[in-house]
């Protein structure tokens, strides 16, 4: 004797689409089968066809447009699970924070910088950069780029308390986060901004970072750190 199980017809469309997707017949951009066609095609009622593209919506596996349809989107990365000290804000709870502001200007994306932020060359963007201090010792220097549309007054505050990073995650919280960490040896410029002395004080920690909020890219950042205030852990 055997017992079959009949899935409830919502995760049937589910599966149809997941399928049409990791087999490669449906492409980042294509647009899929409607609510309405869903329902012909399954024999079953808008509500239930509604429900599985919301739910693939949810999972990320698809975009909906009001008054244009559901659309296989781009997978983005998941949220790493690593653990930083955050040297700033001990900085800032020890009441020895200060940030230094070494450009804050306006400027045109170049084809690298376009490709990260995932806009076309030549497009405005803002460029801030910054020394974050510990009672006055240099403990980051971070180069970042932002989305105007996004954080339209970025270069009208004042950073002397304010993390930038801080800033944007309040006026635009964001959705994603991709982190990547490498080593590396600062040049002489990043030692001598660091107050970095002897060949052996020139490893450091580079933090990138790039950030979206809903579907559009935040910012993306890259952050010196001398490696001597970093330990990483894991949580996965």
């Amino acid at each position: 004797m055997t017992t079959s199980v009949k899935l409830p017809r919502f995760l049937l469309i589910k599966q149809f689409i997941e399928t049409q997707i990791s087999s490669g017949k449906w492409l980042v951009g294509t647009r899929v089968p409607s609510e309405n066609e869903l329902a012909v095609r399954f024999s079953v009622s808008r509500m239930t066809a509604r429900r599985a593209l919301k739910e693939l919506d949810d999972e990320g596996l698809l975009s909906r447009s009001p008054g244009l349809g559901s659309f296989v989107t781009k997978p983005k990365p998941a949220t790493p699970q690593i653990n930083l000290p955050d040297v700033i804000e001990a900085a800032q709870a020890a009441g020895s924070y200060s940030c230094q502001t070494m450009e804050a200007s306006a400027v045109y994306a170049d084809a690298g910088t376009a490709d990260l932020m995932e806009i076309n060359v030549g497009e405005s963007l803002y460029k801030g950069r910054f020394i974050h201090l510990a009672e006055g010792i240099p403990i980051q220097l971070q180069e970042i780029y932002v989305n105007p549309k996004l954080a339209p007054a970025f270069l009208k505050q004042n950073y002397e308390k304010v993390v930038p990073d801080a800033y944007l995650d309040w006026i635009a919280p964001p959705s994603q986060t991709e982190l990547k960490i490498t080593a590396t040896m600062a040049t002489a410029s990043q030692k001598r901004k660091l107050l970095l002395t002897g060949e052996e004080e020139g490893v450091c920690m580079q933090l990138n970072m790039r950030k979206w909020c809903s579907d559009a890219v935040l910012s993306i950042s890259v952050a010196i750190n001398p490696a001597e205030r970093y330990s990483l852990s894991s949580d996965i």
